[in-house]
């Protein structure tokens, strides 16, 4: 079972990223479509590898004998299953401890897993490469938190820049006289001093790894946050502040009460909530954005062919769910040029770049309720796309992409939807309705056939919203599809007007 396959991720296939970690060993299989990386399997087992690692400089024995054991159960499920390609990678614990190397051998051996131990730069570019795959447009730094290590590496919208890793880990940090906020601080603080990656630092702060996203569904709860979906939550610099001095003031007792996902990490959270105040405190940034997406991901990316990789993340996603359960995948794309006329002139309710991805990602996403029955079909589509495994999307993206599906069924507003109502202005939300009545409309016309629809043509002029209809279809233009046109006119503040021939 080969750790690193050396062709590229092929589209519809399964491939596995096997996680080593200080704390934790982890499997994720991933449905591969096109550069959609659809998590199907994920298997986690806290097994502690690091935990002695600061204090004896080896492995944990308790530690090797969990993760050996859970390494041999994914290797059966693997071979169970056919995957083809599967990465593995040992992170710090592995890298640093004096029988690293000797525990990797015997794994391969008994299992035919094959650990690609990575040293601290790659470790911090796989992650950054990961963010990027769920968010291409991300600039600032990349923070990976594991067991043992901190990595910080710069990130552009051209990918990952210079990189260090620190050994601030939970596990590091603890030195078995329990957690002391002056004593954790102040090592944090010296472990980052000198380092220019944080100097006069102000933007964005992506934050990876398992114990930040635990703080991460903390804060949500604190806040009754509408949407519980971890990647991309944002907190502002005052709100990850106020987080961290309320997470390492708790016990251990009330750490797990108020959080399901904290409770399994009660007795690292206050070391990752020290770490994560330091980095605001040196950095100066301006907000902290959990990524979901980071080392795993960045192992996948870096097989990706270069035609995958042209593709935007979102519109990859939209499609790979579409493929999924759409009557065509050529639909979404025929659609989303169709319709682009009527937005022309629009008011902007998100940065212009971002309002085209997410036309096209609705357009695509247009027909994905065609199997599902009418009489549940509108609140299942608004969960289902509010909650998909979708990247390169905010929180209020997300919002009005599920209202915009909403609205490609009804004109009616989503009830007891908070994400709706709390995410979106009513600017936002006129937007979606507008949107979901021009997929509407292409759909209804149509037949959610991709040739039907280039029978019809929408342009606006004068005010208007002008649909062109080829004759040798005119029996398409059945009155309930002119409602469609009608509709689709008053969201976009138009009229309408029909021409056949």
């Amino acid at each position: 079972m080969s750790g690193r396959a050396q062709r590229a991720l092929r589209d519809g296939q399964n491939a596995a990223v096997i996680d080593v970690g200080s704390n934790s060993v982890r499997l994720v299989v991933y449905r591969i479509d096109g550069r959609a990386m659809t998590p199907i399997l994920n298997e986690k087992v806290m097994a502690g590898l690091g935990r002695d690692l600061a204090r004896t400089g080896r492995l944990a024995p308790a530690g090797v004998d969990a993760a050996t054991h859970a390494l041999r159960r994914f290797a059966l499920l693997l071979e169970a299953s056919g995957v083809e390609s599967v990465f593995a990678v040992g992170t710090a614990a592995v890298r640093e401890a004096k029988d690293g190397r000797t525990f990797a051998k015997g794994i391969e051996d008994e299992t035919g897993i094959a650990l690609r131990i990575l040293d601290g730069a790659d470790e911090a570019r796989l992650s950054a490469l990961g963010v990027s795959a769920g968010e291409p447009d991300a600039k600032g730094v990349v923070g990976d938190l594991g067991g043992a290590s901190l990595e910080l590496v710069e990130i552009s919208p051209k990918g990952p820049g210079r990189g260090e890793t620190f050994p601030l880990g939970p596990l590091t940090l603890d030195d078995d006289h329990g957690f002391d906020y002056g004593r954790v601080s102040k090592a944090v603080a010296k472990g980052l001093g000198g380092t220019r990656l944080l100097a006069r630092r102000a933007g964005d702060f992506y934050a990876v790894g398992g114990a930040w996203r635990a703080l991460g569904r903390i804060d949500m709860t604190m806040r009754n946050h509408p949407l519980g979906v971890l990647h991309y939550y944002a907190m502002s610099r005052g709100e990850v502040l106020r987080l961290a001095d309320v997470v390492r003031k708790q016990s251990r007792r009330s750490l797990e009460k108020l959080e399901e996902a904290a409770a399994k990490r009660s007795e690292t959270l206050p070391y990752a909530a020290v770490v994560l105040e330091q980095l605001m405190l040196e950095g100066q940034f301006d907000r902290v954005i959990i990524s979901a997406f980071g080392l795993r991901e960045g192992v996948l990316i870096e097989r990706m062919s270069e035609e995958a990789l042209k593709e935007h993340p979102l519109i990859a996603a939209a499609e790979a769910l579409a493929g999924r359960w759409s009557q065509s995948r050529k639909f979404g794309v025929a659609l989303e040029q169709w319709m682009a006329p009527m937005f022309e002139g629009q008011p902007r309710v998100f940065p212009e770049k971002r309002e085209r991805v997410l036309r096209g990602a609705a357009a695509r996403l247009a027909d994905v309720g065609g199997p599902l029955h009418p009489d549940q079909r509108i609140e299942i589509m608004f969960d289902l796309i509010l909650r998909a495994p979708l990247a390169a999307i905010s929180h209020e993206e997300r919002a009005f992409l599920a209202a915009a599906i909403h609205h490609r069924y009804t004109k009616a507003q989503p009830h007891h939807a908070d994400a709706y109502h709390r995410l979106l202005s009513e600017e936002q939300q006129a937007a979606a309705a507008a949107l979901g009545a021009a997929l509407r409309l292409g759909a209804d016309l149509s037949g959610r056939n991709e040739s039907l629809l280039a029978s019809f043509e929408v342009e606006v002029v004068d005010a208007k919203l002008l649909l062109r209809v080829k004759k040798k279809v005119s029996e398409l233009a059945t009155e309930a599809a002119l409602r469609r046109l009608d509709a689709a006119a008053q969201a976009l503040g138009l009229k309408p007007e029909t021409k056949i021939g």
